[in-house]
């Protein structure tokens, strides 16, 4: 009976290892192409975006900004299929933010508030 009960807990702990290293293994999620950033553009001050994608050697001739955004403006930028991730910059009449997104598997949207110099990015839900 000893033997049985060592057995089964040696074949527990070994399909646990292998649970563990197939999880550790995992590949990075990339984004499909559809895929999406939003913005809301509800701020007092023209509003630049600019996207700095994550991803493989050559992801960065994929990088670009949408430029001088007027208030009551909305605008999406496409994650490129192979992207693991994106810096963006977002820039205002004397100031910026940055927001970092690790999720490319899923849209993400946000809205621009305040008035200068007060403006700040909301993470909304999509």
């Amino acid at each position: 009976m000893r033997s049985k009960k060592q057995s089964l807990a040696y074949g527990a702990a070994t399909l646990g290892l292998a649970l563990a290293g197939a999880v550790l293994t995992a590949p990075t999620a990339t984004a499909a192409s559809d895929n999406y950033l939003q913005f809301d553009h509800q701020a007092a001050s023209l509003i630049d975006t600019c996207y700095e994608w994550k991803g493989p050697e050559g992801i960065e001739k994929k990088n670009y900004c949408h430029n001088v955004r007027p208030v009551g403006d909305s605008w999406k930028a496409y994650f490129p299929a192979e992207a693991t991730g994106v810096t963006v910059q977002v820039h205002w009449s004397g100031g910026s933010t940055s927001l970092y997104i690790n999720e490319p598997d899923k849209n993400h949207c946000y809205r621009i508030e305040g008035i200068l110099p007060s403006i700040h990015v909301l993470d909304l839900k999509c």
